[in-house]
């Protein structure tokens, strides 16, 4: 006889927003370096190596259906001759309906030396993570296998990637310090049963990292639930905010000036190929104080578009990494 009892409705809400950020992320088309470092933290943490006497496979499980069939893709564009099976079954516990299966029948060999499975220790290998889009791409499989967030309409702000291995995730809290440098994500590691959690519980810096992924669409929805709640909670202190929210913006906008001209110095702002990131390198030199509201605004008018504050938080970052290309 089948019973439900104690369900956790904010857990559901949990798990319902952070499929979506994964879905948004599957939907995404990734050079072959970035998708070779999404498939190797993938497999890493997802993937069962099965010896036979007559012959080995490997197997990928997932609950997710589209996150299965992301993986089929990757494994096809990166394995040209690669011999698949896809597969699914029904799962008994409540609320997984299905678990897809992906087997790995062939290239056996050259996968596991290709993705660096073979490695008994738990150091991330540098060929998997020697670029920016690398360390992105070997986050994005990571999440895909064990990240989740809360929903943005909870006021409980929460972000969290964990392994089954305290070395393993304690390399991947250096990775994340040490290797992005485009914002400093605060992460923490705590033991939580028989897992390591890497986990982010300030709000912004959850936006920004889900920007930092390129789920655009989750960071803009979590960012405008955010910023709703924020100013609902903060009438009161609207005056002390505001004198606050303008010296950050002045602080920003001189760091980001710094950067806009070393670009301009090493490059040339006429010379910078993306118009939206060339535009708004103009304007935030016009416009020091603007806020990324205005910055938008100002945007959208001379593009003839639409420009969100997300977009403009996206168009900082890329400035960002283009500036630290050009730095010594």
């Amino acid at each position: 006889m089948n019973s439900v009892k104690n369900i956790n409705t904010n857990e559901i809400k949990k798990e319902s927003f952070s499929k979506e950020i994964k879905e948004e992320l599957t939907s995404l088309s990734y050079p072959l370096d970035m998708a070779i470092s999404i498939l190797a933290s993938f497999l890493k943490c997802n993937g069962e190596l099965i010896l036979s006497k007559n012959n080995e496979r490997i197997i990928i499980k997932t609950e997710n259906a589209k996150i299965a069939k992301f993986i089929y893709k990757l494994l096809k564009e990166v394995f040209k001759d690669i011999k698949l099976s896809f597969s699914y079954r029904k799962n008994m516990r409540f609320n997984k309906s299905y678990e897809y299966l992906i087997n790995v029948l062939s290239n056996i060999d050259e996968l596991i030396d290709k993705l660096f499975l073979s490695s008994l220790d738990d150091k991330i290998p540098y060929l998997l993570i020697n670029s920016e889009k690398k360390v992105r791409g070997y986050i994005i499989g990571l999440f895909l296998v064990s990240g989740s967030c809360s929903n943005p309409k909870s006021s409980n702000y929460h972000f969290e990637i964990y392994t089954h291995d305290e070395k393993f995730s304690s390399n991947i809290l250096s990775l994340i310090k040490n290797k992005i440098k485009v914002y400093p994500f605060d992460f923490k590691m705590i033991k939580r049963r028989n897992n390591y959690v890497l986990y982010l519980k300030r709000s912004d810096q959850i936006a920004s990292f889900l920007a930092y992924m390129d789920a655009n669409q989750s960071s803009l929805i979590y960012e405008g639930y955010r910023l709703d709640r924020d100013v609902s909670n903060n009438v009161n202190r609207q005056e002390n905010l505001d004198i606050y929210n303008y010296k950050k913006v002045i602080k920003n906008s001189e760091e980001l000036i710094n950067t806009i001209n070393l670009i301009d110095k090493k490059l040339g702002i006429k010379n910078v190929a993306n118009e939206k990131v060339r535009e708004l390198c103009y304007l935030r030199k016009e416009y020091p104080e603007a806020s990324y509201n205005e910055l938008s605004f100002l945007l959208g008018e001379k593009l003839g578009k639409n420009i969100s504050k997300s977009n403009i938080n996206h168009l900082v970052i890329k400035i960002r990494e283009m500036g630290e290309r050009f730095k010594d």
